[in-house]
C-alpha cells in the first residue's frame, strides 16, 4: 500500500442538511483560500398581501462584492403593477450600500429576460438546451 487514504463514492437521493453543509464549507474553505472571504449574508424580500401571505419576493445573497439573486417572483394576479422592480431595485440598493459593485442572476429563456434588461442587466452568457427545448441567460449588472 502507498498509504494513500481512500474513500467510497455513496449517492444519496435526499441528501441530509449536514452533508450538504460540510460539502459546502469544504469548497468555500477552498474558495476563499484563492480570493479571501465571501462574507455571505443572505436575503429575502417578500411581497405579503393584507393577510400576511407571500405573493412574491426575491432571495439572494451577497459575496465577494456581488449580488448573486436566487429567486424572483410575483403571483400572476399581482404582476405588471411594478412589485418586480421594487423588489430588484430594493435588493440592489441594499447591494450597493453593503459595497457590492455587481449584480448577478440566471433566467429561462420563457421567463423575464426583457425585464431584466429594461432594468440595466445584459446577458453574458447562455446555456442551450436547458431546460430541453429552451436556454438559460445568464445576466450582470454593474452596481
Amino acid at each position: 500500500m502507498d498509504g494513500a487514504e481512500r474513500a467510497e463514492i455513496v449517492h444519496e437521493r435526499d441528501p441530509t442538511t449536514e452533508d450538504v453543509a460540510r460539502v459546502r464549507a469544504g469548497l468555500m474553505t477552498f474558495n476563499e483560500a484563492a480570493v479571501g472571504p465571501a462574507t455571505i449574508s443572505r436575503h429575502a424580500w417578500y411581497l405579503k398581501d393584507s393577510d400576511g401571505q407571500v405573493r412574491g419576493g426575491l432571495v439572494g445573497f451577497l459575496a465577494w462584492r456581488w449580488l448573486s439573486i436566487d429567486l424572483l417572483w410575483v403571483d400572476e394576479p399581482l404582476r405588471g403593477q411594478g412589485h418586480g422592480r421594487t423588489l430588484l431595485q430594493r435588493a440592489e440598493d441594499e447591494a450597493r450600500s453593503a459595497g457590492c459593485v455587481g449584480a448577478r442572476l440566471d433566467t429561462y429563456e420563457f421567463q423575464a429576460r426583457p425585464f431584466y434588461e429594461r432594468l440595466g442587466y445584459e446577458v453574458f452568457g447562455v446555456l442551450d438546451g436547458y431546460p430541453a427545448g429552451t436556454r438559460t441567460y445568464h445576466m450582470k449588472k454593474a452596481l
